[in-house]
């Protein structure tokens, strides 16, 4: 199997992303670099900024993914700073806001970025639509906070009620890793 870098410290973004990646016979080795997180105004700037830091830290072929929690109600609020909002208002305040909002349909959106040099850097993105809901599932599990309150279009439980197995066949992530895993298939 192949290596491949995978610029993160998160544990879940590197199993769905190694899950995915180990079917086109890459192995997720993951680095937890020093690497500042932009303002910018898209997930594509974002991801192809973390994936440069990450290739002139490494001086390898490298990874570098970032996601945004999208809710139409708010105008696509807290988008690229989902993270952020969530270590600002915690639950409490996401529940206010998706109780007070008119439509309870949201997003996530993931931007993956190849960089096999400064100067050669691949795109892959993916979107899961869904809704949602006015109270958290499983408070305490051990996943991504907004999972516990989004469920995605078709499904009737919230992702995090999914195991890795369902997520990897539904998720922004998982899209984004496939396309980045067929692109390798043909070009690493």
């Amino acid at each position: 199997m192949k290596q491949i870098f995978l610029a993160t410290g998160n544990k879940h973004k590197v199993a769905e992303i190694g899950a995915i990646l180990s079917e086109y016979g890459f192995e997720v080795v993951p680095k937890a670099l020093e690497i500042i997180e932009p303002d910018y105004n898209s997930l594509k700037e974002v991801a192809r900024f973390k994936a440069e830091q990450a290739f002139l830290q490494l001086k390898k072929p490298v990874i570098a993914e970032d996601t945004g929690v999208f809710f139409e109600g708010y105008n696509n609020f807290p988008g690229l700073i989902a993270k952020r909002v969530y270590q600002g208002i915690g639950f409490d305040g996401l529940l206010a806001l998706i109780n007070a909002a008119k439509t309870k349909r949201a997003f996530f959106r993931t931007v993956i970025c190849f960089a096999r040099s400064k100067k050669e850097m691949h795109l892959f993105s993916g979107t899961l639509k869904g809704k949602l809901v006015e109270t958290v599932v499983e408070a305490d599990k051990d996943r991504l906070p907004y999972e516990k309150i989004f469920v995605p279009a078709g499904c009737t439980k919230t992702l995090v009620e999914l195991d890795l197995a369902q997520k990897n066949r539904i998720s922004h992530r998982a899209l984004a890793a496939r396309k980045l895993g067929e692109w390798l298939k043909e070009n690493y």
